[in-house]
């Protein structure tokens, strides 16, 4: 999924969200730009570099890293974009009740920082004000909504029941071959290891090699000298989610195919499984945020096949 639909503040990310905003970017020729330089226009709504300095500020990415991050930033601003329009369009409100309780997890937060300060004063040294955080906070509000009153019942327990396997508590037995690879590594050196690995997966997927023996020979997988055993894996929180996903979409005694995570490139495959027990009742927030989630998703791709983006900067690569 691109997006997090979710918003988690600068302010709730630690050391980072004090050093106060650094408005200017620079430009190609190293002269700074402006904050209401117009970036890219979306039907006719613009983007400035404010916005995104913006985003930058609320999802608490320093200086040295926005390079990095610039191009999926500039996506994600278009999306919104795009969803907003499209929620205007259809008077979808945002809660009002929900809206005041995130304004009033935000306060709370930064009256427990111990930093003393009042809330616009930190809003300030975050680019913020009341009525821009107001802004930014109702979108996802909004978008959650409006899919909650669109999507029945009925579909949330068929989407419930095609990926059973990821919210009912299963658990597989997983084996993995791994090559760490730095995240600023050459693009060659992520190629060169799915070649390796793909040539892996075809002697393990032939009978030549064992995935115990292949994940003993020379990888820097952590659990090499074991054979690549993980032991048994939940859907969430100990894999990558790339990893996860693959994993997860396996019978016992299936193979991946080669995956790429921000770690690493990776082979996986199912030895043992643990059905889980868990009903759509017992984890319905969860299946709700997927579905949020795969609907924003649905809608951008739709709305971008249409949509008049005009970029006034250099185009970012794409999703």
């Amino acid at each position: 999924m691109r997006v997090r639909i979710g918003v988690t503040l600068l302010i709730v990310m630690g050391p980072a969200a004090w050093t106060g905003p650094a408005l200017s970017r620079a430009r190609d020729d190293g002269e700074p730009v402006p904050p209401e330089t117009v970036l890219v226009t979306v039907n006719g709504v613009d983007v400035t570099a404010a916005d995104l300095e913006i985003e930058f500020l609320a999802r608490g990415v320093p200086a040295e890293s926005r390079d990095e991050f610039r191009d999926r930033f500039l996506n994600d601003l278009v999306d919104r974009a795009l969803v907003a329009a499209f929620l205007e369009k259809r008077r979808a409100p945002v809660s009002e009740q929900l809206l005041e309780r995130q304004m009033e997890l935000v306060k709370l937060i930064i009256e427990r920082s111990g930093e003393g300060e009042e809330l616009e004063s930190v809003l300030a040294r975050l680019g913020f004000t009341e009525e821009s955080l107001r802004e930014y906070l109702s979108l996802p509000l909004a978008w959650s909504g409006y899919v909650r009153r669109t999507v029945t019942d009925d579909e949330l327990r068929s989407y419930f029941d095609e990926h059973r396997v990821r919210f009912d508590g299963t658990e597989i037995r997983a084996s993995q071959i791994v090559i760490v690879i730095a995240a600023d590594a050459a693009p060659d050196a992520w190629e060169n290891a799915e070649e390796r690995l793909a040539e892996t997966r075809h002697q393990i997927d032939g009978g030549d090699l064992s995935f115990a023996a292949a994940a003993r020979e020379g990888w820097n997988s952590p659990r090499a000298s074991k054979g690549g055993d993980l032991g048994f894996i939940p859907y969430r929180g100990q894999l990558p989610q790339p990893v996860a996903d693959a994993l997860f979409s396996l019978d016992v005694g299936q193979l991946s195919p080669v995956i790429r995570s921000p770690f690493g490139v990776h082979l996986v495959t199912a030895t043992d499984k643990r059905p889980g027990e868990l009903s759509l009742e017992d984890v319905r927030d969860e299946v709700w945020r997927e579905v949020i989630e795969r609907e924003w998703d649905r809608l951008v791709d739709a709305q971008r096949e249409s949509a008049r983006i005009r970029w006034r900067t250099r185009r970012p690569r794409s999703k």
